[in-house]
């Protein structure tokens, strides 16, 4: 990883399961990047608009990145709950439902856009998944904040027409998450893959 930034860092996020979508509630990031720290805490309402916002110590951005202001800090998600989807929303259309999504993300550093389009299906022979996975071309557009950087990182940053993220269904709940990631950087193909996934049943039904 490190061919690709110097980046490292911890995520968190937290939510409910409302009218068969998730609703992120909180999201915090321990970001490092060189000898650079910084932690991001949101609080997040139900309708996506942020309440609070500390980022410490504040970021500091390039002349030619645009600052994020209160108008990106409607309607949003945080990047880790943006990619989970309820299988009731994709059911009973076709699995190209997954990929047929816009979202506005912003996880405190930075506020872009993502838009998913169906590429392809396959199977999936991994424990804690079942039936056929859906593959989507991640289209992303920077709308604010540290998008991009100077130097070795900003030449390394993946190309955003050849991200793909393949979703697989959790087999013990009605749920769709990213179990591969691979994008196309300078120094060749990056891969990201789920090697495990739990579920504790007890707190996945009683936020239902």
């Amino acid at each position: 990883m490190r061919l690709l930034s110097d980046a490292a860092g911890a995520a968190s996020s937290t939510g409910t399961h409302k009218g068969g979508r998730f609703v992120p509630t909180g999201f915090d990031l321990d970001h490092r990047s060189g000898s650079r720290r910084q932690k991001v805490k949101l609080d997040i309402a139900d309708d996506g608009a942020v309440k609070t916002m500390s980022v410490d110590p504040p970021a500091v951005l390039d002349s030619n990145q645009t600052p994020i202001e209160p108008k990106h800090l409607i309607a949003i998600v945080d990047p880790l709950s943006a990619f989970l989807m309820a299988a009731g929303k994709v059911e009973g259309s076709t699995q190209a439902g997954l990929c047929d999504r816009a979202l506005s993300i912003l996880d405190g550093l930075s506020r872009y856009d993502v838009k998913l389009e169906q590429q392809g299906t396959g199977t999936i022979v991994q424990k804690g998944f079942a039936g056929n996975t859906t593959v989507c071309r991640v289209v992303f557009k920077p709308v604010a904040g540290q998008i991009g950087e100077t130097g070795r990182g900003r030449s390394a940053s993946p190309d955003s027409d050849r991200i793909l993220v393949t979703f697989g269904r959790v087999s013990t709940m009605d749920l769709y998450v990213p179990v591969s990631v691979q994008a196309q950087t300078q120094f060749g193909r990056a891969s990201v893959a789920l090697t495990e996934i739990s579920v504790d049943p007890a707190r996945s039904a009683a936020s239902r």
